[in-house]
């Protein structure tokens, strides 16, 4: 199975690229060629791949864990309600449609 959504660029650049079950929004944008840096290699240790889902399909994208409340917090000067780190991120069919924004230069 799969869903569309629309990922908005760091140059504001918006495309539509479909999302594979069993992939989180990290591996989905990296097999979309985003340069999502993601340092620690999605294990939710550094926050580089700090992403924005839109406000509707938010709840969607299921809890945050601690761990990455915690990231979250620490860069609470670009993070909002709506961050997610990419590779914490899982596929979900309510997410079909969301829009994720990508952080600038994190």
């Amino acid at each position: 199975m799969s869903i569309n959504i629309t990922v908005v660029d760091e140059a504001g650049e918006v495309r539509d690229v479909e999302w594979t079950e069993n992939q989180t929004l990290l591996e989905c944008l990296h097999k979309n060629q985003y340069p999502v840096l993601a340092t620690c290699g999605g294990n939710a240790s550094c926050a580089t791949c700090h992403a924005f889902l839109d406000p509707q399909h938010y709840p969607a994208g299921g809890e945050r864990t601690e761990e990455e409340e915690d990231l979250l917090e620490m860069i609470d000067d670009v993070a909002t309600e709506y961050s997610r780190l990419s590779c914490q991120t899982e596929y979900h069919e309510g997410l079909d449609g969301a829009t994720v924004t990508l952080k600038p230069g994190m």
